[in-house]
């Protein structure tokens, strides 16, 4: 099984090989830098000289280890079961139980040649096992975190059809009850885009494929029916000379007729789709990280489907929210 498994590892060692190289240049660069700094300074052979350049080695090692991890678990061309698991925690802190990784040893023997004090040896040798400490506890969370969005991705594939057809139906069932309470005929939703997207729609494996689906849930709340909403709550007023979109009319409207019923989450969510659509392209990432973070998610996005699984998971409940608002009699 290991003979295995190590050949199937091997697309990730390619990656891993040729991020080394990458670490060790900007390694070389980072220390000549500090070296030359620290020369100018008359610093050399200093407690700081030491301390410099093991830091800015176990910045690099970390870089590293957090990139093998995540490599193995990306690249692995099978399921990951408990077994390959745990040859990705075995191949990644197979390192960390050397105790000095990349140019460390040579920094300490230099250290013990030029006969520090002892304090001062024991203290950065402690403080290196500690960092070896830390570096096992990100490996050890990245394979948790790993584990969490597997887990999530089968409950998608599995539960997708059934969670979208669910709001496909209540959309439906929310025309029907807003054209009874408010005696129109055209509904809150537009009824055959969205009902053949909510039908077909496909997993979201790609950054390209998470694009359509916000977009998708974008236009689906910007297509909100604002000339039916405007019949019952009259028209809002422009402000900065911005046309006032279906949202605000929607917000108006609920606040209006149904603020005992706290709408607010249904509002948030809404406009924190928007957020994310409008803001996926932009080199500014404020608005979209702060949009995400209220769902617990990180950003950059590494894994869009997990991440698309919280966010229409979270819409299929504020729709199904809208919709016990519109269903009372």
């Amino acid at each position: 099984m290991n003979h295995i498994i190590e050949e199937l590892f091997q697309y990730s060692n390619d990656l891993i090989a040729e991020e080394r190289e990458k670490i060790d240049k900007d390694l070389a660069k980072e220390i000549k830098k500090v070296e030359d700094d620290l020369a100018k300074r008359n610093m050399l052979n200093s407690g700081i000289w030491y301390s410099k350049r093991i830091e800015v080695n176990l910045n690099a090692f970390e870089k590293f280890i957090q990139f093998r991890v995540e490599s193995d678990l990306k690249n692995f061309p099978l399921p990951k079961t408990k077994p390959v698991y745990e040859k990705i925690y075995e191949r990644a802190t197979g390192g960390l139980k050397e105790g000095y990784p990349f140019e460390i040893r040579n920094i300490i023997d230099q250290m013990k040649r030029n006969k520090v004090e002892q304090s001062f040896l024991d203290s950065t040798e402690k403080s290196i096992r500690d960092k070896m400490i830390y570096l096992e506890s990100i490996v050890k969370r990245e394979i948790r975190k790993d584990k969490e969005r597997e887990k999530f991705n089968k409950s998608f594939e599995k539960d997708n059809y059934n969670l979208l057809k669910k709001i496909a139906n209540e959309l439906d069932e929310i025309n029907i009850f807003f054209n009874r309470r408010y005696s129109t005929v055209e509904g809150l939703f537009n009824y055959w885009e969205y009902k053949l997207w909510f039908e077909v729609n496909k997993p979201v494996v790609t950054k390209n494929d998470f694009k359509n689906s916000i977009e998708y849930l974008s236009n689906l709340i910007n297509g909100i029916k604002k000339d039916q909403i405007e019949r019952v709550v009259g028209k809002i007023k422009t402000k900065d000379n911005q046309e006032p979109k279906s949202i605000s009319y929607l917000e108006k409207l609920l606040k209006d007729k149904f603020l005992d019923k706290d709408p607010e989450g249904i509002i948030k969510c809404f406009r924190r789709i928007l957020t994310i659509r409008a803001n996926l392209s932009h080199k500014e990432t404020k608005y979209i990280v702060e949009a995400l973070n209220e769902l617990k998610l990180n950003y950059p996005i590494k894994d869009y489907q997990f991440t698309f699984y919280i966010i229409i998971d979270n819409f299929a409940d504020q729709i199904a929210k809208l919709w016990s608002i519109f269903s009372l009699e």
